[in-house]
């Protein structure tokens, strides 16, 4: 066989041959393409032929795996789970549950298949001896792609490469960059290995060496990173290489990139740093990936300046080009901002760009100043472009790159036919070999990936289908590299962008955040904050039936960043303007309640354009109102749109007017927060307002001249200052009179539990919607990507210095990793790394408090608990006392008063668990139930702890906070939240908002399934009068426990992530039947059975027909109400809700003693909003995607075997 293909090589066209005569006959674009495919045939034939044995043994295993998907997962699961446990025996286990879902992988061997199973039985009784040899086996099957970083493996590699005329391309990898000194270390290690004298080009990308990246900040961004390049340049020049006729020669650092915000970040500081006197002399390189689209124009942009460079004495430069290796990622960015996707969004566009930009590189008088690298495994390129550099005479300036380990057969000839080669080389030490496994898995996806090269490269001949189909391709490409379009995709421009996005009128979609990737963005902000940042001395008045009032009382705003000077002052009210607000917002009820759902809802998406054109003046606002970073406050506009438009759509959802109909509540305050002071005041007036009531808007204190940018921009869009008013109020006796006023109706407050509770004891009539306190735990458990785990967790803790509800205020790790110094210092590392300081510079990520701490929240800060101890210790700031760095407690015991106690600031507390179980029981011990996060790789545990976790937003794999609207409804459990519990932002926000009554029975009905058939017709033979109304109620609750209550909902379908909407059944109900009539009972019985809910009956005398309902319901008792109130104690733990129809003000009060939620109001038949009550909601969002790629789960091979 080997014979026959070397008589065929024997019989080719002499590549020097073809190489000369592109030089001599200066062929056109399309006859280098033709050739091209003639060149790479006799490449691939040589190539093929001189395979040797354990070459062709990886080629032929690899293309066996192009038909293997679940072995493909398999080797994913395998090389990014197994390895992460610390013990032998947990990993073991987790290698079984792989091999058994995804079954014995059918590319392997017989002998690797055999090994295998082998391996699977010895892992039980010998998981100390099994894994350390799997784990051996996955380094050595990797060591072709990435090489030991050990002096004494790597250094006699080099000696051998250079032996064969191979330069080497060496990037060093190791643990991800989450903080500085981690940084430094690699910093470090990539100056150490300009020091080898076997290393003269090493590759590193800016995340590397600097792990503060902040792209608002550009231009402190770009001068940080100038301060590290220029180590790495000096270090290039100390150890410069001597040359035979002895002169010496700089070694050569080559810039990579990764994602899409590094190009301009990296491209600027390359260029300002090699300008710099020290470095005019040197020679450098900087990488440009073919598959954005914006790389062509920075590319003319880079050769432009070199040749200035040049001009003025300087060093030519370096491109090397790539295709680009990080499109996984920038495909689930795009989708989970919905912005553009960076890269192209074919391959054949990406393909016809490289070429763009061969022929660019190659032009004469680009490559006197800028060499050029072709990257590629595709022969088709490579040999177009060693035609292209022959053609254009610029062979000197055009090399060829390659990486190690894949197809080194072809490498070999390559180097051959081109004078040389240059192989990209990872590194890692044994130790960080786990580190090494995102850039596995990039490599394998590029192997298999359909449309790359690669992915047809170790099974491919010259005639083959394959190489037919990677031959079409090529020439296409070289067709299209002249039209293929260029310039970026995402073209943000907060500037001069129209206010009105072409998505508002079209079904609702989230609006989309910043790009600050984009530097117009970074500059448009910069410009108002600088505005801002001059302006003071405002006086913000009152707004009452329209008329702007002020009075003798005034408050005052300061600024956190500047905490000594008074930055506004805002006129307070009066107990004659409470009662003149008041008297207006009644007297303004009825008209407003009679404008049509479709006018009010115009409105709200006249406002949601008036918010979207003060974006930028809000973020300003807010950076100087309530000290947030520019980042955090663009989320915030971007929520209160979002919350403007969804609303809008609340009272025409499918099944919400079936035969009811909703009467507003009459007058709401809107009590805002101060940490998020423009998304939840808006969302909560918005609300309000589309569901008919008139609103009074009582802001903060510490926040009101951001509210007063809201209030302006509803009334633009068209709201009557009569129907919303403002009106800041102190915290004293005219608040109180204000909220115990009978013409008030409802209040919709984010803030504190003991401020909720305070009202419903001032007001036990009022109608109380609170988003109340939280401590939100994030549990990490020994299966986790510890760097994943610490990135989320230190942003979950420390956005917004820890002032979010939602905030990680704990950290609940399993024993193994709490254990693991690496864990810890890799934690503190990321969290001390922080950019601590005022909100008017840009790049701070922990700014100021909003005041200076006291109380809890200054025992956290500066007190410990018997047994702890600080990882790392929060300091305050000399110059403000409400600025403070984070701090992390260890050894915070379960129970504990740091456990327990909400603190609301940036300071972390980490409690040690044996195990996840035991994390989920510490996670549930507490009052609250807003947030929690869970951070596994493992299905099992995912499953177990979404089963199991007593919270209203739940997450995995991602940070806990950043709820957004619709795919994310915002609420909690227990003590962090009051009233009824539909989420805002959730499909049944508004439902709350309002009185619904029954003027029909329900037409959109289905056939009620085994599950209360039986019921139907017991109920419908005790109640015969009652029959066709049970019957129609029966009808609508099947329906919607089909289509709403008993099915999961994803509406925003992010690629990448899970965003699950799901009802809850609550525990149990306790129901007073006194007052009800008969078929509502019945109806409450359905509702029951259908959601799996216990039903407590407390029953007057008199209803005979309720006791043979025997085995529907979980208990029943006649009796009084006063009986009941004595008997409360002993079944209030078993139930979430009291039901009635009408109830007295001692079963009331007994009730809230007891925790009880107290919903008072009709029964409807109208299963959609009837069964609202038997349920808690709750939003599971979960990241479903490992560095980009999505890993079929092992449960989704079912038909493998071992």
């Amino acid at each position: 066989m080997e014979r026959a293909s070397l008589r065929t090589v024997m019989t080719d066209s002499s590549i020097p041959d073809m190489m000369a005569a592109a030089r001599r006959d200066k062929w056109t674009d399309q006859q280098l393409a033709t050739k091209a495919v003639e060149l790479a045939e006799s490449i691939l034939r040589q190539a093929n032929a001189g395979m040797r044995r354990h070459e062709r043994k990886q080629a032929e295993q690899l293309e066996r795996m192009m038909d293997d998907p679940a072995g493909k997962a398999f080797t994913l699961a395998l090389a990014d789970r197994v390895f992460r446990p610390s013990s032998p025996a947990r990993g073991a286990e987790l290698f079984r549950y792989l091999l058994g879902g995804y079954g014995v992988p059918k590319y392997l061997s017989g002998m690797d298949r055999l090994a295998m199973k082998v391996g699977d039985r010895l892992s039980v009784q010998f998981p100390g001896v099994v894994m350390p040899m799997i784990t051996s086996q996955l380094r050595k099957e990797s060591s072709n792609v990435i090489l030991p970083a050990e002096d004494r493996k790597l250094r006699p590699h080099l000696r051998r490469r250079r032996k064969a005329g191979i330069r080497m391309n060496i990037n060093q990898l190791g643990e991800a960059i989450l903080g500085e000194s981690e940084a430094h270390h690699r910093l470090q290690q990539v100056v150490d290995r300009l020091g080898d004298k076997d290393c003269d080009y090493i590759s590193v990308k800016i995340s590397a060496i600097f792990s503060q990246i902040h792209l608002v900040a550009f231009e402190e961004t770009v001068k940080l990173i100038q301060e590290r390049l220029r180590i790495l340049y000096r270090a290039a020049i100390t150890n410069a290489v001597t040359l035979p006729d002895g002169s010496k020669k700089p070694k050569f650092v080559n810039l990579d990139m990764e994602e899409y915000r590094d190009l301009h970040l990296t491209a600027e500081a390359f260029k300002r740093t090699l300008m710099e006197e020290e470095f005019m002399h040197l020679e450098a390189g900087i990488v440009l990936q073919a598959y954005l689209p914006d790389s062509w124009e920075e590319q003319m942009k880079l050769c432009a300046w070199a040749k200035e460079r040049v001009e003025q004495g300087g060093a030519r430069i370096k491109i090397r080009l790539v295709k680009g290796a990080n499109l996984a990622m920038e495909k689930v960015e795009a989708s989970m901002h919905d912005w553009a996707q960076a890269p192209y969004g074919t391959k054949a566009q990406v393909d016809a760009n490289y070429k763009r930009m061969l022929h660019y590189g190659c032009m004469p008088e680009n490559a006197r100043y800028v060499q050029f690298g072709v990257a590629s495994h595709n022969l088709f390129d490579l040999c177009y472009a060693m035609l292209l550099r022959e053609r254009e005479g610029v062979k000197d300036y055009v090399e060829f790159e390659m990486l190690e380990g894949m197809a080194n057969h072809q490498a070999r000839v390559i180097r051959e036919s081109a004078d040389g080669l240059l192989l990209y080389a990872p590194v890692v030490l044994k130790e960080d070999f786990h580190s090494a496994i995102a850039y596995l898995v990039r490599r394998l996806d590029e192997n298999t990936s359909e449309e790359n090269f690669l992915h047809d490269l170790f099974g491919m001949a010259p005639g083959s289908r394959t190489w037919d189909i990677q031959k079409r391709r090529f020439l296409k490409a070289c067709q299209e590299k002249d039209s293929v379009k260029y310039g970026p995709n995402r073209t943000q421009n907060r500037a001069t962008d129209p206010v009105e996005p072409t998505h508002y009128r079209d079904a609702f979609a989230n609006e989309r955040d910043t790009d600050w990737s984009l530097r117009q963005n970074s500059e448009w902000i910069n410009g108002l904050i600088a505005a801002e940042k001059e302006k003071s001395g405002e006086e913000i008045p009152l707004v009452i039936n329209g008329e702007q009032i002020t009075t003798n009382l005034w408050g005052v705003g300061r600024d956190p960043s500047r905490h000594n000077e008074v930055s506004y002052k805002f006129a307070y009210a009066d107990f004659d303007q409470v009662e003149h607000a008041l008297d207006t917002a009644d007297k303004a009820r009825t008209s407003w309640a009679a404008r049509s759902v479709g006018e009010r809802a115009e409105i709200l998406h006249n406002a949601a354009r008036e918010l979207s054109a003060i974006r930028g003046e809000a973020i300003a606002a807010m950076v100087r109102d309530a000290g947030k970073a520019p980042t955090e406050a663009d989320v915030e506009v971007s929520e209160a749109i979002d919350f403007c438009r969804y609303y809008a759509e609340g009272l025409d959802r499918d099944g919400m007017n079936d035969g009811v109909e909703m009467t507003p509540l009459g007058t709401v305050c809107v009590m805002s927060p101060w940490n998020f002071p423009f998304a939840i005041p808006t969302g909560g007036v918005a609300a309000a307002l589309m569901a008919g009531n008139t609103v009074v808007f009582k802001p903060s204190e510490l926040a009101v001249y951001t509210a007063w940018q809201i209030v302006q921009a509803f009334w633009r869009a068209g709201v009557p200052k009569e129907v919303l008013q403002f009106v800041p109020m102190p915290r004293n006796e005219i608040s109180h009179k204000f909220l115990t006023d009978p013409r008030l109706h409802g209040v919709i407050m984010t803030g504190s539990y003991r401020t909720g509770k305070m009202l419903r004891e001032l007001r036990p009539d009022l109608a109380v919607l609170a988003e109340t306190s939280g401590k939100d735990a994030m549990v990490i458990t020994a299966t986790a990507d510890p760097d994943q785990a610490v990135k989320d967790l230190v942003k979950s803790a420390f956005g917004h210095s820890g002032q979010k509800c939602s905030a990680a205020s704990l950290a609940i790790v399993e024993a193994s990793v709490y254990d693991n110094p690496a864990f810890l210092r890799q934690l503190k590392d990321a969290a001390a790394s922080l950019k601590v300081g005022g909100s008017w510079e840009v790049n701070s990520v922990v700014t100021p408090l909003i005041k200076e701490p006291e109380g809890n929240l200054l025992r956290a800060l500066t007190q410990l608990e018997p047994g702890e101890e600080w990882l790392l210790k929060p300091e305050q700031s000399e110059d403000n006392p409400c600025l403070w760095s984070p701090g992390i407690r260890l050894g915070v015991k379960p129970g504990s008063w740091f456990h327990q106690t909400e603190c609301f600031g940036p300071v972390l507390g980490i409690i040690r668990a044996e195990n996840l179980e035991e994390a989920i029981d510490i996670q549930n011990d507490s009052e609250f139930g807003l947030t929690g996060g869970l951070q596994s790789l493992d299905e099992r545990e995912i499953a177990l702890w979404k089963s199991k976790v007593q919270v209203g937003n739940a997450y995995i794999n991602r940070v806990i906070t950043g709820a957004i609207v619709r795919r994310q409804p915002f609420g909690g459990w227990k003590h962090s939240s009051m009233g009824p519990g539909s989420k805002a932002g959730g499909p049944n926000y508004l439902t709350m908002l309002g009185r619904w009554s029954e003027k029909e029975l329900p037409q959109k009905l289905r056939t009620p399934g085994e599950r209360i058939a039986g019921l139907v017709e017991k109920l419908c033979s005790e109640l015969p009068d009652c029959a066709k109304r049970i019957r129609s109620a029966a009808g609508s609750q099947a329906k919607w426990w089909m289509e709403e209550f008993g099915v999961e909902h994803d509406p925003s379908r992010v690629y990448g992530e899970n965003n699950t909407f799901r009802y809850v059944p609550v525990k149990g109900i306790l129901v007073r039947t006194e007052g009800m009539a008969d078929d509502d009972v019945a109806i409450l019985l359905l509702g029951a059975k259908l959601c799996g809910v216990e039903l407590h009956l407390s029953v007057e005398e008199g209803r005979p027909w309720i006791q043979k309902m025997n085995g529907y319901y979980a208990s029943l008792a006649v009796e009084t109400e006063s009986e009941l109130i004595d008997r409360l104690p002993e079944i209030a733990g078993g139930v979430q809700f009291l039901r009635a129809k009408g109830i007295s003000n001692a079963l009331f009060d007994a009730a809230r003693v007891r925790e009880l939620e107290v919903l008072v109001r009709p029964v409807l038949a109208n299963g959609r909003l009837e069964l609202l009550g038997f349920f808690r909601e709750q939003a599971v969002s979960e990241t479903v995607h490992r560095y980009g790629n999505i890993i079929p789960p092992p449960d989704s091979f079912k038909g493998a075997t071992a």
